[in-house]
């Protein structure tokens, strides 16, 4: 659609995904619709500019059905109306919210925040599966975050996997050096080790302990 078109004048109809619950939560791309000619659909690439969006791919509607029947998008059941500055996302469970920007992303940044939290704990417990589980999800909420990215590389480096640390270093390398997030990784698998050598041990045998008491 070459002329950009007022948000107001829009409704969205779902968004342009098909998420495993891997993925969540997640910001989606709506699929937006025109309130005054709902057979005409919008759908990414597009930009937003003073309330507008523009540069949006116009498809008439049977071609966004077939879309979804192909399982390249998601659509509601009932369209919303599209406000302005406003973000679409999923949480955990598949349930869309429609929020304020700042709003939603102060959510997504909370989420993070609590997985990131747990997912630490998990590692310290060595219960690398929750960890890697956990800090999925604060990647998923916030993937500009280094934490979560550190915790998996933590996972890789106790399981003696070269490569698949080195992965995780090169993903954090957008917004961490290389150097810094080493440390990062060696104080997550410091506080792994320090929970192994931690484990509790049989206290020393005490053979004549029972026999006293029964006295």
């Amino acid at each position: 659609m070459g002329t950009p078109c007022h948000v107001d004048d829009l409704e969205i109809v779902g968004y342009a995904e098909v998420l495993k619950d891997t993925m969540l939560p997640s910001v989606v791309p709506p699929v937006f619709r025109l309130r005054a000619d709902p057979r005409r659909a919008l759908v990414p690439p597009y930009s937003f500019s003073g309330g507008f969006l523009c540069n949006a791919t116009e498809l008439p509607w049977p071609e966004v059905e077939a879309l979804r029947d192909a399982r390249e998008i998601t659509l509601f059941d009932r369209p919303i109306a599209a406000r302005p500055r406003y973000e679409l996302w999923l949480d955990q469970s598949f349930g869309w919210h429609y929020q304020p920007r700042e709003q939603a992303h102060k959510t997504l940044d909370r989420i993070a925040t609590d997985s990131i939290n747990g997912a630490k704990a998990a590692l310290a417990a060595r219960n690398f599966e929750e960890a890697e589980r956990l800090s999925g999800v604060a990647i998923s909420a916030n993937d500009r975050l280094v934490a979560p990215f550190a915790i998996r590389a933590a996972i890789r480096r106790l399981q003696d996997n070269v490569t698949g640390e080195a992965l995780m270093a090169e993903l954090a390398a957008r917004v961490l050096d290389k150097e810094s997030f080493t440390l990062l990784v060696t104080e997550c698998c410091r506080s792994a080790q320090r929970a192994g050598q931690h484990v509790s041990r049989p206290g020393p045998r005490r053979p004549m302990h029972q026999v006293a008491a029964a006295a």
